[in-house]
Order: structure tokens, then sequence, then C-alpha cells
């Protein structure tokens, strides 16, 4: 028995110390991302800006969650731990009673003059000395279980005044969560709104285009900076015009090129295209070779930035959650991450692009015909 709880002690032990890493870590990102919010309030009059607080503000409810859930967890699993404690310590009160039930019945048929009877019929001095153990042993065992029996239910009921403050702390993070869900809930209709506002109003709509004109040429200068003389092992994107593997199996919604608005009479320059995703969301690299981006672009969202060789990079924007890191070798094929809405203004889907030597390329051009 003693056992068995050193070995669920330790378990959540190990419990408790992962959680309490993965919970350092959340708190640092909730810094930083809190440290970003405050930066973005310092610009009030651009529509991306605006966009990209809420987003900012989305994904701090969305990692506070984790943290409330990992707590739950953590509490979850004392609970689980504190019932299989005073379980067992029940079977042991139970044992004990038992035990002073035997000891009292055989000091009851030894009635009052028992202990005399003991020591009057003997025929040796050996009988005499087990006779006297006998009376020992039977006064210490039942000292012994009656102490343990006062002991044991003196545990159990710390062990259960522990086990109703863990049950109320899980009901207050239950609480907390159902409050976080519900702000996460109204930050997305925030977006929603504002994106309906934008494609009601002609002004709100031609600043939005400057704006993304504007973080156009600033992914190129990003580009340049991030981009390496040579990345080893990286795959020539150049002979597999034609014949690239999609990065995301969906519907293209928005395509290459210079497009007009038939509602506002503006054009607008698209260097990529946009993919709703049908049957998955994970994004997959088209080729070969080394990530040197990983982060936010206002008008693109999370964006994951990919070199190959031939000059060539590939650019996966709109993610929610990025599984490579910048340094990091990817193959043709491998999952680098999935797709969401940051920064979009269709919802869930992916802007891919293609550019060779910093110039952007049709992506339906390289890719496999479908």
């Amino acid at each position: 028995m003693k056992k068995k709880i050193v070995i669920l002690f330790a378990a959540l032990l190990l419990l408790f110390a992962s959680n309490q890493e993965k919970l350092r870590e959340i708190n640092l990102k909730i810094r930083e991302l809190s440290d970003k919010l405050q930066a973005s309030k310092q610009d009030k009059s651009s529509i991306l800006n605006d966009i990209y607080g809420l987003e900012l503000q989305t994904e701090t409810v969305v990692i506070e969650l984790n943290r409330i859930q990992l707590l739950m967890d953590e509490a979850q699993a004392q609970i689980d731990g504190k019932k299989r404690e005073e379980a067992a310590l029940r079977v042991r009160i139970r044992n004990s009673q038992d035990n002073v039930r035997r000891i009292l019945r055989v000091m009851y048929k030894m009635g009052e003059l028992g202990y005399v009877k003991l020591f009057i019929n003997i025929n040796s001095l050996d009988q005499l000395f087990r006779n006297y153990r006998l009376i020992v042993t039977l006064m210490d065992d039942k000292v012994m279980e009656i102490r343990s029996i006062r002991v044991g239910i003196a545990r159990l009921q710390k062990l259960q005044a522990e086990l109703q403050a863990e049950l109320e702390r899980l009901a207050g993070l239950k609480n907390q969560k159902a409050g976080k869900l519900s702000r996460l809930k109204g930050l997305k209709q925030e977006k929603l709104d504002m994106i309906a506002k934008i494609n009601r109003q002609r002004d709100l709509n031609s600043r939005l285009l400057d704006e993304l004109k504007n973080q156009g040429e600033q992914l190129t200068r990003i580009l340049d900076q991030k981009t390496m003389a040579s990345v080893a092992d990286a795959v020539d994107l150049g002979p597999l015009r034609g014949r690239l593997a999609w990065p995301l199996s969906g519907t293209v919604i928005s395509s290459f090129g210079r497009k007009k608005s038939a509602k506002f009479n503006t054009y607008t320059m698209n260097n990529g295209i946009e993919i709703k995703p049908e049957s998955s969301d994970e994004i997959r690299a088209v080729g070969g070779g080394e990530v040197i981006f990983c982060d936010y672009l206002k008008g693109y969202g999370n964006v994951i930035m990919v070199q190959h060789a031939g000059n060539f990079h590939t650019l996966y924007g709109h993610c929610e959650i990025f599984l490579k890191k910048p340094g990091e070798r990817v193959g043709t094929g491998e999952v680098i991450a999935t797709a969401g809405s940051s920064g979009s203004l269709y919802g869930k889907a992916l802007y891919f692009e293609i550019r060779q030597q910093l110039k952007p390329l049709d992506p339906l051009l390289w890719l496999v015909k479908k």
C-alpha cells in the first residue's frame, strides 16, 4: 500500500513539474502578446492595426484558456489522487477496526478472570511465559490498533477538507473558462463586424487597400533582409513549374494579379492566392528548404516563409499555428503550419505566394492542375 502511495505521489510530482514548465511558457507568451498589444495601440488610424489588435486580444484569450485548462487538469489530477488516497485510507481503517473487534472478542471470551486463569492453569515455566506474552500482545495490539484508527480518521478528515478545497478550485476555474470563452466569442464577432463595415464603406475600403499595398512592400523588404546566400539540400522549384503539390487541399477564393472591385470601382494587386480549406487545415511545404521567418504581419496574419534553391521563396499566411521555427529545415510535403483566420478578410484560409528573386509569380501556374 505504501509503495502504491509513493508511486502515485511521484507521478503527481512529475505532472506538476511538467505543468509548471508549460505554465511558465504560457505566462511568457501572454506578456509578449501584452507588449505587442500596447505597441499596437500607438497607431489608432490604421484599419489593419485595428484588426491586428483584435487578433492579439483573441490570441491572448486563447493562450489564457490554455493556461486555465492546464490548471484544471492539474486540479483534476489532485482530486483523482486524493480520492484514491481516501479509498486506500478507508480500507486501512476498516482493517484496523476488524483487528480491534477480533482482539476484543478474544478478551471477552477470557472473561474478567481470564488473565488469572491463564496464569493458574499452567504446567510449566515455559507455559507461564507464553501466556504472559499472549496477554501483553493482546493489550498492545488493542492500543496500537485503536491509535491507528484515530490517526486514520484524523487523516481522512484532513483529506476530505483538501478534496473539497480542490473541488471548489476546479469550479472556480470552470467559471473563469466560461467567461474567457464568452470574451473570445465577442472578439471574433467584433472582427466580423469590422470586416462587414469595411465592405460597406468605400472610404474604409480605399484606406484598407492603401495599407495592404504598404504591407506588401514591407513584406518584400523583410524577404530581402532574411534571404540567405544559399540553403543546403534545398529544392530548386524552377524545373517543377506546373508540378508542385498544393500546400493545402481546398478552393481558391482569391486569385493572383490585378483585380477590379465592381462595387467600389477600385483595383487591387494580389501577389498570391487564397485557398479555403476543405478536408484538412494542414499546410504543407511545396518544396524542401529552410524556414527563414515565422511571425505576424499586418494584412497577412501569421506568416511562415521558406527559402528554396534557385532564389525561390514560398510564403504561407493566415496561419493558426506554426509547427516549424526559423532555422529549421523542411522537406517537400512536410506539414509546417495549420490554416487559420489571422489577418484574413475571408475567414479561415491560406494565403500562398511563390517568389523568385523577390518577384511574385502566379502560384496557379506552378501548382499541379486540379
